[in-house]
C-alpha cells in the first residue's frame, strides 16, 4: 500500500473520531473533564480497531499530537475566552502538534512499516499481544496525554502572570528542541547508519525527548498561580517518569543490541539535557 493511501486511511480514522466525538459531546453531561475523558477514550478505541483491522499499531502514533489542540479548543469553546493569555497557550499548543505531526508523516513510510516497539512487543506479548495492545500502546499513552491536557482548563481561568511567561518560554524552547534535534537526526540517518554524535546529540543522548518533556512542564506552568502551584504537578512528573524509565530504556536496550558502540556513547554523555552537557564539555 502507497504511503498516501496509508495516509488517507488515518486521516479517515480520526476525521471519523471527530466525528462521533463531537456527536457524544452533544449528548453527555457527565462535567467537562469527565466528558473529555469518555469521548478520549471511544475515540482511542475506534483507532485501535483501525490498528487491528491493518496490522499495524502505528496508525495510534500521531494520535500524542492530534488530539491535545482539539481538547485546548473544546476548552475555549466552552470557556469563550479569547484573550493573551488563551492565545499564547493555543500558539504553543498548536506549534507543538502540527511540528510532531508533520514529523510522523514525514517519517512514517505507509501501512507496510510498524514502529519496531510495536513488532517488539508482538514477538514477545505472543497470544496476549491484543491485550498489551490495546492497553499498552493505546489505552495508557491517552490517559497520560489527558491528564498532561488539564491544566489548559486552569490556564484559560486566570489572567496572565510571571507562570504564563515561564510555561510559554518552556513549550517554546523544548518544540525547538524538539525541531533542531529530529532534523539533525533525520539529516543524519540519509547517509549514515552508526550513532549520532553531532549538534545537539553531542551534549545529550535525548535531546528531542529532553523538549517534550519541557513542552508538557511548560503547559502545566501555564496553569497554575502562586495559590495552586502543585495543581497538577503530578502531570508533567508521570510524563517524565514515562520517558525516563520506559520510553528511553526500551530505545537504548534496542540501540545497545544493533551498534555497540552505543555504550560509549552512552558512558560519555547524558540522557537529557543538552545545557547541562554544553557545561559539562566546557570543563572538558
Amino acid at each position: 500500500m502507497s504511503k498516501y493511501k496509508s495516509l488517507f486511511i488515518v486521516l479517515f480514522a480520526y476525521s471519523l473520531c471527530l466525528f462521533i466525538g463531537l456527536n457524544i459531546l452533544e449528548v453527555i453531561d457527565c462535567g467537562i473533564i469527565i466528558d473529555i475523558l469518555i469521548v478520549d477514550v471511544v475515540a482511542t478505541i475506534i483507532i485501535y480497531i483501525f490498528s487491528v483491522y491493518y496490522s499495524n499499531s502505528s496508525i495510534y502514533d500521531p494520535y500524542w499530537s492530534v488530539v491535545p489542540p482539539f481538547i485546548l479548543l473544546y476548552f475555549i469553546s466552552l470557556t469563550s475566552i479569547i484573550n493573551a493569555q488563551a492565545c499564547m497557550l493555543l500558539f504553543s499548543v498548536l506549534f507543538w502538534g502540527v511540528r510532531l505531526t508533520f514529523n510522523w508523516v514525514r517519517g512514517w513510510p505507509g501501512m507496510h512499516h510498524e514502529d519496531w516497539r510495536y513488532i517488539d512487543m508482538r514477538n514477545h506479548s505472543g497470544k496476549y499481544f491484543q491485550f498489551s495492545n490495546f492497553l499498552g500502546i493505546h489505552l495508557f499513552p491517552t490517559l497520560i496525554v489527558f491528564v498532561c491536557c488539564m491544566p489548559m482548563f486552569g490556564a484559560l481561568n486566570k489572567d496572565i502572570d510571571v507562570f504564563t511567561y515561564i510555561g510559554f518560554s518552556f513549550c517554546f524552547i523544548g518544540v525547538l528542541y524538539e525541531i533542531i534535534s529530529d532534523q539533525q537526526l533525520y539529516n543524519y540517518k540519509k547517509n549514515n547508519k552508526g550513532v549520532i554524535e553531532t549538534g545537539l546529540w553531542r551534549y545529550s543522548r535525548h535531546p528531542n525527548y529532553h523538549g517534550e518533556i519541557l513542552f508538557w512542564w511548560g503547559v502545566y506552568l501555564y496553569g497554575v498561580s502562586i495559590e495552586n502551584i502543585f495543581n497538577w504537578i503530578f502531570a508533567p512528573i508521570a510524563m517524565t517518569i514515562m520517558f525516563l524509565y520506559v520510553s528511553i530504556p526500551w530505545i537504548e536496550n534496542k540501540i545497545i543490541k544493533t551498534r555497540p558502540k552505543y555504550l560509549d556513547y552512552k558512558s560519555r554523555v547524558g540522557v537529557l539535557s543538552p545545557e547541562l552537557g554544553y557545561i559539562k564539555s566546557l570543563f572538558k
